[in-house]
């Protein structure tokens, strides 16, 4: 069944038996949707004249011509009416993005739910403790026919500190997908005007409310979006469905991370940049940490330059404060290409941690661990996702791969797992590390403006290696999903030079959580498991969501789009193991004091 709107909220323990309670209406109440009531009928009108050319199409192309003459009669009616969709797809574009930039300054909206109970779903071994609570939000838009989901605000996901069952949620940079042509650094956006926002939201009893969407804006007021940014560049080239290049943006931000500040506002941390930036409680920016700022002002504030070495589109993935609210504290999504040895697969990100009083920052370093999937592959491309402050003042990090859940061959065939980490006898790397100055075993330990802390002219990644480069893949710092660290490799060669890496252990193994739920994948059976919450009242409950990329997958390698031949909706659809379910977003409650030993440290 296809639900692309649906954004669920599923409670996972092992107690006492539930139901699961899937919210089947939704009633909008406020001024915002009549506010916006003409741009919505714009949108609906253009909706069926772009189904309209696409039915007069499929007759054109497939009428019958014996003759000469016919066939080029049926040539031009083809190349008229893909003219005239062409021209009504533009319009449906215009007028979506008009209807998100619309609701987007409209009043406060509450969406209120009513929930049916249904039957607890299988297997029935995992119905106790469970429920599921589901939420039908609008699609942003149809892409030939496909819904644009509008569920998607699972990259982050965090508790409102000053209201208990209140939690905000984020949206990425917006729909996207790969462009067709096989270049990784190519991408295309089948919605441009979409604008990044924050979604707050009420978990209570059994239900869930979207209170107010913010859409977030920069100091001026431009939305941001999903543009590549002019400043803090990716090196991606955006494509919109006709394959013609969308321009760099001042406003171009890809949202990934999101603090609650207790002074008023947000902290949101980008993958781009990566950046970090501060909205105020409306969504517009007021500050901005940056490692492409390099003198600070009262609205920027630099961070360290060799952050910019991050890997196209690898940026900030998580941020957290600490609970003394002292420390911003981000997690860089993959290794930093930042040497003389690719470190596109290596195995060392950094932790950054900043000091709000005075903006200082220290680095500190994460070691990746083995992803063993079904056919007992190791290094699946693991990537960090989240980070959450735990109230003892460590942290939980979201390290995952890119594969849905379930089971094959009896075996688990995803890798997604909350890891404890403790950064107090770890080594600051950062530009204000005490090996600064020093001599260690690889020579003198100096700070480089552009690459950061040097050892004997090194760079921490050269040192680490990686698994094509300076350690092979047996002797590359992986470490067992116990936790325990692998003899040699990344991590002995950095302790070999003083530099010790933070403290990890597991915490939670998600997806055989996941996995034995249900071994078909569908329970919480998504790829990019990218929010983690913790419970401010009790902080063994957790809340994990997920981004469903708005219910899109990358396009099939093929030909680029052009104005006749656009790219197609249909081969962009992401569907959930079944095959039939459009990916949606999704909230997981994990009860920790419930889940059985096997799944935790």
């Amino acid at each position: 069944m296809n639900r692309p709107g649906r954004t669920t909220l599923a409670v996972a323990a092992v107690a006492a038996a539930a139901i699961a309670v899937p919210i089947c209406a939704v009633a909008a109440n406020g001024t915002g949707s009549a506010s916006c009531a003409a741009q919505t009928t714009a949108v609906a009108a253009a909706q069926v004249a772009v189904a309209h050319d696409q039915a007069a199409l499929a007759r054109a192309r497939h009428k019958k011509a014996k003759t000469r003459r016919a066939k080029a009669a049926r040539q031009r009616k083809v190349a008229k009416v893909t003219k005239r969709l062409a021209h009504d797809e533009a319009r449906l574009t215009a007028a979506q993005s008009a209807l998100i930039s619309c609701l987007g300054t409209q009043p406060t909206t509450t969406v209120t739910v009513t929930a049916t109970p249904t039957p607890t779903p299988t297997p029935a071994v995992w119905k106790s403790g469970t429920a599921l609570l589901s939420e039908d939000i609008a699609p942003l838009g149809y892409w030939d026919g496909v819904p644009i989901a509008g569920s998607a605000y699972g990259s982050a996901w965090t508790a409102d500190p000053a209201h208990p069952g209140y939690f905000y949620g984020l949206t990425d940079r917006g729909p996207n997908v790969a462009y067709p042509d096989g270049n990784s650094l190519h991408k295309l956006e089948p919605l441009p005007g979409f604008q990044d926002a924050i979604g707050h939201f009420h978990v209570v009893g059994g239900q869930a409310e979207l209170v107010k969407r913010i859409g977030l804006t920069t100091a001026d007021g431009e939305p941001y979006g999903g543009l590549e940014n002019k400043v803090a560049d990716a090196g991606e080239t955006i494509y919109d469905q006709y394959g013609d290049v969308l321009p760099k943006s001042d406003a171009g931000l890809d949202t990934e991370g999101i603090v609650v500040d207790p002074k008023g506002g947000f902290w949101v941390s980008d993958e781009y940049g990566p950046l970090i930036v501060h909205f105020d409680a409306n969504g517009r920016q007021d500050n901005l940490l940056s490692p492409y700022v390099t003198t600070p002002s009262a609205t920027e504030h630099p961070l360290p330059a060799e952050l910019k070495e991050r890997n196209a589109n690898k940026g900030m993935e998580g941020l957290t404060l600490t609970p003394d609210g002292k420390y911003l504290v981000g997690v860089m999504q993959s290794s930093l290409n930042n040497g003389a040895t690719p470190s596109a697969q290596g195995m060392i990100t950094r932790i950054v941690k900043i000091k709000l009083a005075d903006y200082s920052v220290q680095e500190y370093l994460y070691s990746l661990h083995d992803a063993v999937n079904a056919s007992n592959k190791a290094y699946e491309g693991q990537a960090n996702s989240e980070i959450a402050a735990l109230p003892d003042g460590t942290f939980l990090v979201d390290e995952r791969d890119g594969k849905f859940e379930g089971e094959k061959d009896g075996k688990q065939a995803a890798d997604k797992n909350l890891w404890r980490v403790d950064l107090d006898d770890a080594t600051d790397v950062g530009p204000n590390s005490p090996l600064i100055g020093t001599t260690v075993g690889g020579g003198a330990v100096t700070w480089d403006d552009a690459k950061g802390l040097l050892i004997g002219g090194r760079t921490i990644e050269d040192i680490a290696g990686n698994a094509s480069g300076l350690a092979s893949p047996a002797d590359s710092g992986w470490q067992t999903v116990s936790g325990a660290p692998a003899p040699g490799g990344a991590r002995s060669a950095l302790e070999a030079q003083g530099v010790h890496l933070a403290g990890e252990s597991l915490f939670l193994n998600i997806a055989g959580l996941v996995s034995s739920i249900d071994p078909s994948g569908m329970y919480f059976g998504h790829d990019k498991v990218e929010g983690v919450a913790v419970d401010p009242t009790d902080p063994t409950k957790l809340f994990i969501s997920n981004d469903s990329d708005f219910g899109l997958t990358d396009l099939p390698a093929g030909p680029a789009p052009t104005a006749d031949k656009r790219a197609k909706g249909t081969d962009a659809q992401k569907f959930l193991p079944d095959g039939r379910t459009q990916d949606f977003g999704e909230v997981m409650a994990v009860d920790m004091s419930q889940v059985p030993a096997a799944f935790k440290g």
